[in-house]
């Protein structure tokens, strides 16, 4: 599991590697959430279901955090993830346990059904990748999860899916 920074850039040309000189990683709460919560839903998947990465061989998980300037939004292109760090005004970082999930859980989908991003089997992928962040974010977070994308990352704290109720958001 590796975790770059983008630097704020709209591109991976510099990205840069995160290092803490005295080991207490706390001036880095983005990356740290970013890593943790990749090596939280990559134990998982090693440990309930016995697949070794997204691709079940152990291929690199890559995380990119700091991408762009006010980008609220994160996504999975293939190969890694990429997070923004939001707006600072409607989003904060999205790199919420259940974003991590569910960007990863795009890989595992790429990787086992070979849905097309698109109409019905889009909406398909994107289920299954919110389905599972949820899913995830109950087993590594059960004291403080709940069927919402997005509320640790909206300064509103209500997200903007809410499993329990599909039709809330209108999203």
């Amino acid at each position: 599991i590796r975790t770059q920074s983008a630097n704020n850039q709209w591109n991976y040309s510099n990205l840069t590697d995160y290092y803490d000189a005295d080991n207490f990683w706390d001036t880095l709460p983005i990356a740290i959430s970013a890593h943790w919560g990749a090596e939280q839903v990559y134990n998982y998947f090693l440990q309930e279901h016995g697949r070794n990465s997204y691709d079940g061989e152990g291929s690199p998980i890559i995380n990119i955090v700091n991408y762009g300037q006010n980008y609220p939004n994160a996504f999975w292109d293939g190969v890694k993830m990429t997070y923004g760090d939001g707006d600072g005004v409607d989003f904060f970082p999205l790199t919420s346990t259940e974003v991590v999930g569910h960007e990863i859980m795009h890989g595992v989908t790429e990787n086992t059904a070979s849905l097309i991003y698109s109409g019905e089997s889009g909406g398909l992928n994107e289920s299954y990748s919110d389905i599972y962040g949820v899913l995830l974010d109950y087993e590594i977070n059960p004291l403080t999860a709940n069927f919402r994308m997005g509320d640790d990352f909206m300064p509103n704290g209500l997200g903007f899916r809410n499993m329990a109720n599909p039709n809330e958001f209108s999203n």
